[in-house]
């Protein structure tokens, strides 16, 4: 549980950031509106010190800063996660120990969510039987 509480200011940082950078329209609707009820209370009311509702609201605070450069650079990074997981197992850096290497570069990690944010996995296609 989280002790410090979360002030009007802080909030409404926040919500600017979010509403500048685009975020606030991505939020759904319940979580737009607890937002508005915290920002709303923290103004009367002083600072919000519930711990679940602070760790809630962060949360939302934390997705309202996110940037593109953030969501590439995580995808990015799960990708090199599976990528050094998988070259493990089998054995790709014994032939390719450069790789490794790479796969620890933020420059390359950062290309990586680039270059692969939009390929999916292919889908798995059951094979019909035909009927004689």
């Amino acid at each position: 549980m989280l002790t410090k509480g979360l002030t009007y200011e802080e909030l409404i940082t926040s919500f600017k950031k979010g509403l500048r950078n685009g975020n606030w329209r991505k939020l759904r609707f319940l979580d737009k509106a607890l937002y508005r009820a915290a920002i709303g209370y923290a103004k009367c009311g002083g600072s919000i010190v519930n711990g679940k509702l602070v760790e809630k609201l962060l949360e939302l605070a934390a997705r309202l800063k996110e940037t593109k450069g953030m969501r590439i650079f995580k995808r990015g990074f799960e990708k090199a996660v599976e990528m050094l997981n998988k070259g493990e197992e089998k054995g790709v850096f014994a032939w390719a120990p450069s790789l490794r290497y790479w796969l620890r570069d933020p420059d390359y990690v950062f290309w990586l969510g680039k270059n692969f944010s939009f390929i999916k996995k292919p889908l798995l296609k059951k094979e019909s039987k035909k009927k004689p």
